[in-house]
C-alpha cells in the first residue's frame, strides 16, 4: 500500500504538520497520509516505528525554525539526544531506501550538514519543498504532484495484490494501543485485600485514589478538547494553541535548568 509518513517535531511545527496532513488527506485520500505519534521517553517502540516507515513509500520531514535547536541535555543539537525520535524516523527511512522529502515551514532554512548527526547528513543534500502561509494551497498542490511523481500509486487506491500487506495505519494503530495499555497499567489501582483493617493510611489511600481518578478524567477530557481543536479548529485557534504550547515548552526548559543547578 502506498503511503506518506509525516515526521515533525511537536514544539517546532505541529500546527504546520497537522495543516499539511489535512490538505494532503483531502487531495490523496485518508488511507495514504499518516502522522507520527508522540512516543513516551524511555519506551522502546523502535520496532514498531521501523515497521511504520517500512509500510510507507515516502517520509516527509517537516522542518521549522527550531527543528535542530540546541539541546537542554548537553548534546548540542537535540538531534543528537539518544531518545530523539525525529532522528530515528529519518535514520529508519534512509536505512530502508525510502524517499525522503524535507518540507520547510514557518520561514525555516535547510539545516547545514554540520548540525546534523552523521547518520542523517544526507538530508542536507535533498531538494526541499517550501511552504508559506501566503501561497500555502498552491505550494501544497505542487508538493502533492511531486509526491505522485515519486510514487504514482498515491491517490489511486492500493492494488488488490497488496491487500495482505501491512499498512502504516495498522502499524501506527498498534503503537497507539501499546501506549494506551502502558498508561492503563500504570494508573490501574491496586486493590487491598478485603480483610485489611480500615486504618487511617487505608482511608488516605482510598481518598488519593478517588482524587487521581478525577484528575485522569479531567486530563482525558482536556485531551479530547485538544484533539478537537487540532482537527477542526480554524487557523486562528491553531496559532493560539501553538503559542500556548511554546510557552509551556519555555517554562519546562526553565524549570529543568533551575533543577539542574541543585
Amino acid at each position: 500500500m502506498p503511503g506518506i509518513f509525516i515526521s515533525y517535531r511537536r514544539d517546532d511545527s505541529q500546527g504546520f504538520a497537522g495543516r499539511l496532513a489535512d490538505k494532503l488527506t483531502d487531495m490523496l485520500g485518508p488511507e495514504q497520509v499518516f502522522r507520527d505519534i508522540e512516543i513516551p521517553v524511555g519506551s522502546d517502540f523502535t520496532d514498531v516505528l521501523h515497521r511504520a516507515i517500512a509500510a510507507s513509500d515516502i517520509l516527509l520531514v517537516v522542518i521549522g525554525r527550531h527543528w535542530a535547536a540546541e539541546s537542554t541535555l548537553g548534546y548540542g543539537s537535540r538531534l543528537f539526544e539518544p531518545t530523539d525520535w525525529v532522528r530515528t524516523e529519518i535514520e529508519a527511512a534512509f536505512a530502508q531506501d525510502k524517499q525522503v522529502v524535507p518540507v520547510l515551514v514557518g520561514g525555516a532554512y535547510m539545516p547545514g550538514r554540520e548540525v546534523l548527526p552523521d547518520s542523517i547528513q544526507r538530508l542536507s543534500r535533498l531538494q526541499a519543498a517550501v511552504l508559506s502561509d501566503r501561497h500555502w494551497d498552491e505550494q501544497v498542490s505542487e508538493l502533492a504532484e511531486r509526491l505522485q511523481n515519486i510514487s504514482p500509486a498515491l491517490g489511486r487506491g492500493s492494488p488488490a495484490a497488496d491487500d495482505s500487506a501491512e499498512s502504516p495505519a495498522e502499524v501506527l494503530r498498534e503503537l497507539g494501543e501499546r501506549v494506551f495499555r502502558e498508561v492503563e497499567s500504570r494508573r490501574r489501582p491496586r486493590l487491598a485485600p478485603p480483610s485489611l483493617p480500615r486504618t487511617f493510611a487505608h482511608e488516605l489511600l482510598r481518598t488519593l485514589g478517588r482524587g487521581l481518578k478525577k484528575l485522569l478524567t479531567l486530563v482525558f477530557i482536556a485531551g479530547l478538547i485538544y484533539v478537537g481543536i487540532r482537527l477542526f479548529g480554524d487557523e486562528q485557534w491553531l496559532r493560539h494553541l501553538d503559542a500556548f504550547e511554546a510557552r509551556l515548552l519555555v517554562a519546562r526548559e526553565r524549570l529543568q535548568s533551575y533543577i539542574a543547578r541543585f
